[in-house]
């Protein structure tokens, strides 16, 4: 009886070799590929349900698979691993099973003949489409939040530098200059709470008039839920504080029996804040403005994209603002 010669030791140990190095792949990558040493033809590809398989010779996988914005990106890859003989290691997009565009990341060892040549290349890739998305969405949080955060350094300057121009004192500007930045920051605080894309005006009237709130019941809110962008939200506080601020020194908050009504609403296609005291001194409009009243009028209008009115009524400083909440409800 003739029986067949087992192969060679060496023989089974390349195999074994070769079944723990597929193994490997298996356990640590979605995709396993080899292609030919010019990387002209896709030899195999078993896509792992990430991207579709390749189970026969493909010349034009480089177009089926890789996003036409990317293929300059892999071909430059390719060139430079052939030239260098080293591994070729890359992220690039790439076409998904499911027809949508993802991200891999790729990579290729070369395999050499007796003479030292690449024979083939053998080659694993991983889906990493989730930590490609996290990174541009983080991207462009940081853009935004550098945008924002440059508006808010603006508004900063324009604070400090127009309270040094109207203060009478040094001190008095410093007063001053601390309490708005502290309007700023309760703000802020509040925005950071929703990575500073918008702020219920709620919390910021609430906030804004915390400070004063020794006598809840001379303090009035009313009106419904509205979102506020950033701006809004910087601009509204900056002006609740210097109206609450005024009515402290001057207005209905400096005697024992003035109020403050606060309240807004929508009116047809507008939104509307209204600030009025009542209870307090005699008001008569000042023979001049202040950049309190600058900043509360044409500042924060131009927040909410509509415009701020102070009215020196004899029964008390009547502030109202009309504008837009269209990019923030």
């Amino acid at each position: 009886m003739n029986h067949s010669s087992p192969p060679p030791r060496d023989s089974r140990d390349f195999e074994k070799l070769t079944a723990q190095l597929d193994a490997l792949l298996r356990s640590s990558s979605e995709v396993r590929y080899r292609i030919n040493a010019d990387w002209s033809e896709l030899a195999q590809l078993q896509g792992g349900g990430f991207i579709p398989d390749n189970p026969v010779p493909n010349p034009n996988w480089l177009e089926e698979y890789i996003p036409q914005d990317h293929r300059d990106l892999v071909r430059a890859e390719i060139a430079r691993a052939i030239a260098a003989k080293d591994t070729y290691d890359i992220e690039h997009k790439v076409n998904r099973v499911d027809g949508t565009v993802g991200w891999a990341l790729s990579r290729a060892v070369p395999l050499f003949d007796e003479h030292g040549e690449i024979e083939s290349w053998m080659g694993a890739a991983s889906d990493i489409t989730a930590r490609k998305t996290s990174e541009e969405a983080l991207r462009l949080l940081n853009l935004e939040l550098a945008h924002r955060m440059k508006n808010t350094l603006a508004m900063v300057q324009s604070i400090v530098s127009q309270t040094l121009r109207t203060a009478s004192s040094t001190e008095e500007a410093q007063l001053a200059i601390a309490a708005r930045l502290d309007a700023l920051a309760r703000a802020q605080d509040i925005l950071l709470q929703t990575k500073f894309s918008e702020a219920d005006i709620r919390d910021i009237v609430d906030e804004a008039v915390r400070p004063h709130r020794s006598e809840p019941e001379r303090l009035s809110i009313a009106g419904p839920s509205h979102r506020l962008t950033p701006q809004q939200a910087f601009g509204l506080s900056l002006a609740i504080h210097e109206l609450a601020t005024n009515a402290v020194k001057y207005g209905a908050l400096s005697n024992e029996s003035g109020r403050v009504v606060m309240s807004w609403k929508r009116e047809a296609d507008a939104f509307v804040f209204d600030w009025i005291e009542s209870g307090g001194p005699e008001v008569s409009a000042p023979a001049s403005r202040g950049f309190g009243s600058r900043l509360i009028e044409k500042v924060v209008g131009a927040y909410f994209r509509g415009t701020g009115e102070i009215a020196f009524r004899p029964e008390g400083l009547h502030f109202r603002l009309t504008g837009s909440l269209d990019k923030a409800s």
